[in-house]
């Protein structure tokens, strides 16, 4: 099913888990775009589901899935990472608990990929530099409440 939020009327995402975390998002009070590029890389087009922004120095990119992703999945969300920007892969249903979820991180000096919880995640991503990393995510667990509770509004059938 697709998504609509009254808190963004333009918008009509995809997927209502793709709705979920851009409620994470705004909890969070991060800057974000839906589907703000298309990239053509050597795997193929590919467009990613959000953008956030907090500043030149850390924007990063981010694809909701359902499932776990496939082996081309991986592929082309390596090559947004080696030649564009950082991007974590977000699976599953939004965490029920602060402790739960999955994401998936990419590990740009090693080029491999990471499995953490998406609070792990998203500290990285926030604050590359691990010495600048708080303990917890600052909001986390009322932006999973926030995001249970968000309004969604089901538009038809979807991806």
């Amino acid at each position: 099913m697709k998504a609509q939020r009254p808190e963004h009327p333009g918008i009509t995402f995809r997927s209502m888990l793709e709705g979920q975390w851009s409620a994470i998002f705004d909890e969070l009070e991060l800057e974000w775009t839906f589907e703000p590029f298309t990239f053509e890389l050597p795997s193929g087009i590919y467009i990613p589901d959000f953008l956030i922004n907090r500043g030149q120095a850390s924007q990063f990119m981010i694809e909701v899935k359902g499932k776990w992703p496939n082996a081309r999945e991986f592929e082309v969300a390596s090559e947004v990472n080696l030649y564009y920007l950082p991007l974590m892969i977000l699976t599953g249903d939004v965490p029920r608990q602060a402790n739960g979820g999955t994401a998936w991180w990419f590990n740009a000096d090693r080029d491999t990929w990471s499995m953490l919880r998406p609070e792990e995640a998203f500290r990285r991503m926030l604050w590359p530099d691990a010495d600048d990393q708080p303990d917890e995510l600052p909001g986390w667990d009322d932006a999973l409440t926030g995001a249970r509770d968000a309004e969604l509004i089901k538009v038809g059938a979807g991806s």
